[in-house]
């Protein structure tokens, strides 16, 4: 297999993201490896932005990935590879629209094809019974695609949570606190851990209570940051503190941030 230099606009910066990205890629080429021969990919739409800062369409094909199709409703066209790959994030509507596809395709195929699913970022449980009750579990094999964090330019990655504000403060649902914390763990093992943590609000010392859990847990059984950081502070702010800022308008706001740092647009 062909190894694929880090992109030069993420290392031009004080923190060298294109770690992030290089640790991103080689966590996805080594689950498609799993599936030994070609292979077709059905993409969760919404990932398929973010996944594709990490690994361009370009670098799967040389990782025998034949072609790639969007999760959505609808058939697909006849597929002659062995392996059919479902990247996804752990939702039930998404979840119904891999049966829907499992069902179509077995009915279809004549020759035998394996089904993989890999959960973006990680497994849930409640999708696993749904899909059992759905009667597609056992035609599956699933993994988990550990990609907490997506790195965006020298200075900005992101965690990409599609209404995670809404789920945590409106429906009661914490997974986002859950997210961020693992995305910090993934941040401190690569470039060490952090000195100095400053924090503003209930999200943000929930995000650092469960860091701190977490690495006592795992604590003699996973990858250790560097007791030196790269990084020498961390500043958690919760969006709840601060409402206004996202409804000024860009000229006010970029206006502000340039009257205080000096930033590149």
């Amino acid at each position: 297999m062909k190894d694929t230099k880090m992109s030069s606009h993420l290392s031009g910066g004080r923190l060298n993201v294109a770690l992030v990205q290089e640790t991103m890629r080689k966590e996805l080429l080594n689950l498609l490896q799993l599936c030994e021969g070609p292979k077709v990919t059905i993409w969760d739409e919404w990932l398929a932005g973010p996944v594709g800062l990490v690994a361009q369409y370009s670098l799967l094909k040389e990782h025998e990935v034949a072609d790639m199709f969007p999760l959505r409703p609808g058939n697909l066209p006849a597929i002659s590879v062995k392996h059919i790959v479902f990247i996804a994030r752990p939702k039930l509507s998404l979840m119904d629209l891999v049966a829907d596809y499992i069902v179509s395709l077995r009915s279809k195929q004549n020759s035998a094809v394996e089904f993989h699913l890999f959960f973006v970022p990680r497994k849930s449980e409640l999708c696993e019974k749904h899909l059992a009750n759905r009667g597609v579990a056992g035609n599956l094999s699933i993994q988990e695609f550990k990609c907490d964090i997506y790195p965006f330019e020298s200075d900005v990655m992101s965690l990409e949570l599609q209404n995670d504000f809404r789920e945590n403060y409106l429906e009661g649902d914490p997974t986002c606190i859950y997210n961020a914390a693992q995305a910090l763990r993934t941040i401190q093992q690569l470039y060490g851990i952090i000195p100095r943590v400053f924090g503003k609000g209930v999200a943000a010392k929930q995000v650092w209570d469960l860091l701190c859990r977490l690495n006592k847990e795992e604590q003699g059984t996973g990858p250790k940051g560097s007791s030196t950081s790269c990084i020498d502070n961390l500043l958690l702010l919760d969006r709840a503190i601060d409402f206004t800022s996202v409804m000024t308008t860009q000229l006010t706001y970029e206006g502000l941030i340039g009257m205080c740092f000096v930033y590149r647009p």
